[in-house]
């Protein structure tokens, strides 16, 4: 069976990343069998900070082992129901063994640690083995939270990381025992408002820095509509809306697929037009041209009339 530490060294454009991604998928059996990804959407992906930047080689952008991995990741967490923001957010802050662990059937520890071992074997001088903990090559990787100094003076922060890495790889299935909808905690900062001592109001942090006196307004009439409503979502109902916010991503994704496909074809046919348009004017200059030949020709022709009719004059006087 096909192993994915084979794929350490692999390398390629955006186009074959994205079909090496789906066929992946298709292996480890996860994602909509319909949803096939391309180039625009790695660059999206990359532009949204989700895939760390690909190496120039010429005039190539190249991927490789560590865009994979994220990408994987990142439609594993797209499938539990995670927008992109906050796949984002929690990448930028991640290191590769981590992301490693949320691509499906990459779980076991011994063997994504293995994975990864070989990989920053593979990649990086032995000098910078310990400096690149967060597994990303220098020249294209995120900027990593430790320094080499750091590390050497903190003979914990190995042990701290792996440990922090074995919590991460037990969450998705503690959530599920908890009965959780996420495949992960999802981080968020609020402010609390204790309006009495059996009344706490929770407001994200930066929306309440900015918040006004309209959307305080709004609040307390969400808050009166909520208090009152004798129909409120049941469980079911909320496994339903969980459904649909994954059908609206799978949709948003294909939406974007057909938008490249529809810019494919207007580029292609603007291609054609211009070759017609340009194709269009050289018939009409070689037009112009006969045209001006056969006028010529006529011109020379009445010359030629004219002579004749002029002999003929002279020679019917001489008779």
């Amino acid at each position: 069976m096909h192993k994915f530490i084979e794929e350490k060294n692999w390398e390629g454009t955006a186009e074959a990343l994205a079909s090496h991604a789906k066929d992946w998928m298709r292996l480890k059996g996860f994602g909509d069998p319909s949803f096939q990804p391309n180039e625009r959407l790695i660059r999206d992906y990359v532009a949204r900070n989700i895939l760390s930047k690909p190496e120039r080689k010429g005039k190539e952008a190249i991927f490789g082992f560590e865009q994979l991995v994220q990408f994987l990741a990142c439609r594993a967490m797209i499938e539990d129901g995670w927008p992109l923001s906050k796949i984002s957010q929690d990448f930028q802050v991640s290191s590769l063994e981590d992301i490693l662990k949320l691509v499906p059937g990459e779980a076991t520890q011994n063997e994504a640690l293995s994975l990864i071992e070989n990989f920053k074997e593979e990649t990086f001088e032995p000098s910078a083995k310990i400096s690149a903990s967060y597994g990303f090559k220098k020249s294209k990787g995120r900027p990593t939270e430790h320094s080499e100094k750091d590390e050497s003076n903190s003979p914990s922060f190995l042990q701290r990381s792996r440990e922090s890495y074995e919590t991460r790889a037990d969450i998705k299935d503690v959530l599920h025992r908890l009965g959780s909808d996420f495949g992960n905690v999802i981080r968020e900062d609020f402010t609390a408002y204790q309006l009495a001592s059996w009344l706490v109001l929770l407001i994200d942090r930066d929306k309440a820095r900015g918040i006004t006196r309209q959307d305080a307004e709004d609040i307390g009439r969400g808050i009166t509509a909520a208090l009152l409503n004798r129909s409120s979502l049941t469980k079911a109902d909320r496994s339903s809306y969980t459904k649909q916010m994954k059908d609206l991503a799978m949709l948003d994704d294909q939406l974007r697929n057909r938008e490249y496909e529809l810019k494919q074809i207007h580029n292609e046919f603007q291609a054609k037009e211009e070759m017609l348009k340009s194709d269009f004017e050289n018939r009409q200059y070689e037009l112009r041209v006969l045209e001006e030949k056969i006028q010529i020709k006529r011109h020379k022709l009445a010359e030629v009339e004219e002579k004749l009719r002029e002999a003929g004059e002279k020679g019917h006087s001489l008779d």
